[in-house]
């Protein structure tokens, strides 16, 4: 990649640029992400560029310490006004910079700010938090479901309804009393001892 100088206006190799200072911070902002992170930032970069000039090395810097800074944070917000916010790593981080390079002719370029980033970044962690609730939810409804269960072979209605009750108890929505009071009466009606 092609950095322009700040004294002179000239394009240079960007490693070249590690010499100076806004390099050698902008070299220290990349070596502080996850390797996948930092390449995908490295072509996140290109969006920035304006059209008939290159990115100044000064303004390579800015973007991605605002971009470290959000990734730090471990959470991604999609409109500050609201603050709703879910947890994001520097995977989805990395994830979202992909999708958005894989759909780069939908863009309009050069990127002025991460808001378009931070949206498809959350976009993806309300999928994952979704799925994550949906997960939770699925185990609290099996948790909580005490219905009788169905029969099992060879097993009468009134054993049935017994391994219901013994469910009840042992989820705790009935007492030991209640759970006994309850077995006596079943085995009354089928003439059984308790």
């Amino acid at each position: 990649m092609r950095v322009t100088c700040p004294c002179c206006d000239n394009e240079f190799p960007i490693e070249a640029g590690f010499i100076e200072g806004d390099g050698k911070r902008f070299a220290a902002l990349v070596a502080e992400l996850e390797l996948a992170l930092g390449r995908a930032v490295l072509s996140y970069l290109r969006l920035f560029k304006p059209a008939k000039t290159a990115l100044r090395l000064a303004r390579a810097a800015r973007i991605v310490d605002d971009l470290v800074s959000l990734v730090r944070s471990g959470t991604v917000c999609k409109d500050e006004r609201v603050g709703v916010r879910r947890p994001a790593n520097q995977a989805l981080w990395a994830a979202g910079i992909e999708q958005m390079l894989s759909s780069r002719d939908a863009l309009s370029l050069p990127l002025d700010n991460h808001n378009y980033l931070r949206a498809v970044v959350f976009g993806l962690a309300d999928k994952i938090d979704a799925k994550a609730e949906q997960a939770r939810e699925t185990v609290a409804r099996s948790r909580s479901a005490v219905g009788p269960s169905p029969e099992r072979r060879g097993e009468s209605p009134t054993e049935a309804h017994l391994h219901w009750l013994r469910q009840l108890f042992e989820h705790g929505r009935m007492s030991d009393a209640e759970c006994q009071k309850a077995v006596a009466e079943a085995k009354s009606k089928v003439g059984q001892d308790v």
